[in-house]
């Protein structure tokens, strides 16, 4: 009875897998914001482009379309060729997304993954086409879930602190995740393309739910600033360590 008490306390007193609180007022971008990213793969100088846009809200303001577009390089196409576009419509208030979806083309194979992120109670469903095989992956959500994309804008108006520690499910690469990570004790100084900035860094890994013990390790810069600009993320792919800087001033 005791150990089974001392375990019910635990869960009690645990802190909830679920993103971290906003910060008070509107978003730190603008409708029309476009960031522009060099990436970067298996140590390889500009294997690709990435861009992040966010669009105007829809829907009489209560949702916010978010976008996103990465080609690789003709050098970094010899190894793997890929062209692709994700979604993310986020609930305007909450900007927690409501639908995400990828669309990419990788040597010559068509891969789309849609996630309808709340569509039932306590479930988040991914429907996957790899080539003309269709499947549908049903998991168990714990609480409100974000996807690659959203949690990169979801991050910039969080009310991050200085050695604050992190949990939250997140959508990625047409998997359910795990992240938990903490945010730096001070800020620190990135200079990159895209300018020079004083940031948080948020560290961690991301650990998939159908395989535990699956992990990546995660890092992302966000800037200090007003507009929070997410600066530059490191994690790994399939072909080794893959990082993203900014390259253009915002």
């Amino acid at each position: 009875m005791i150990v089974v008490a001392a375990l019910a306390s635990l869960l009690v007193t645990a802190e909830p897998c679920v993103p971290p609180a906003l910060r008070p007022g509107p978003p730190p971008w603008k409708s029309g914001e476009v960031l522009h990213y060099d990436l970067e793969v298996m140590g390889m100088v500009k294997a690709g482009v990435l861009s992040f846009e966010a669009g105007r809200p829809m829907f009489d303001g209560t949702q916010i379309p978010l976008k996103a577009k990465v080609r690789n390089t003709s050098v970094f196409a010899k190894i793997r060729r890929i062209v692709g576009t994700a979604f993310s419509w986020v609930d305007a208030k909450t900007l927690l997304p409501e639908r995400a979806r990828d669309d990419v083309l990788e040597d010559g194979v068509k891969k789309t993954s849609d996630a309808r992120m709340r569509a039932e109670p306590g479930a988040l469903v991914i429907e996957t086409d790899f080539g003309g095989q269709k499947g549908s992956t049903r998991y168990e959500r714990h609480g409100d879930a974000l996807d690659a994309l959203s949690a990169a804008y979801y991050l910039r108006a969080a009310d991050l602190k200085p050695g604050q520690e992190l949990c939250f499910e997140v959508v990625g690469l047409r998997r359910f995740w795990t992240f938990r990570g903490k945010v730096s004790a001070k800020p620190e100084r990135v200079d990159c393309p895209g300018g020079l900035f004083d940031t948080l860094r948020v560290e961690g890994t991301i650990e998939r739910m159908d395989k535990p013990g699956t992990k990546r390790p995660l890092y992302v810069w966000i800037s200090t600033d007003p507009h929070r600009i997410l600066v530059g993320a490191v994690s790994e792919i399939e072909l080794g360590p893959a990082s993203a800087l900014l390259s253009k001033p915002p």
